[in-house]
Order: structure tokens, then sequence, then C-alpha cells
């Protein structure tokens, strides 16, 4: 079973539930925002999404 990843819409800001294992990023070098890739959009508005972390985890944004 794959853990899930917690993604943030960067247009709309809802929580989408991706398994980590379908996740693929645009820039692995860019660590300080970690868009996904094109072929994941937001389900709400189409917009980019963005890695926040494992699900259920304290989101790193709220810990710096």
């Amino acid at each position: 079973m794959s853990e899930e990843m917690e993604c943030m819409c960067q247009q709309c800001g809802i929580s989408i539930y991706i398994p980590a294992d379908l996740i693929s990023l645009e820039d692995p070098a860019n660590t300080e925002v970690k868009l996904l890739s094109s072929i994941h959009v937001c389900e709400n508005c189409g917009g980019q999404l963005a890695l926040v972390g494992k699900a259920g985890d304290e989101p790193h944004y709220r810990l710096e």
C-alpha cells in the first residue's frame, strides 16, 4: 500500500492527497517550493499543485 502525500493547489488552496509513487516533481532541485509536474492539477480549479508533505504530518510551512 502506497503512502499518501498532501499537495496544495497554488490557486485555490485546497489540499489533495496523492499516492507517493504517482508523484513527479517539475524541478526536483528546487528546495523552496516543490511543484508537481503538469500531469497532476487541482480537481477543483485546474491550478498547479505543490507538495506539502506526508498526509497527516505537520506541514513544513507551519514549522518555519
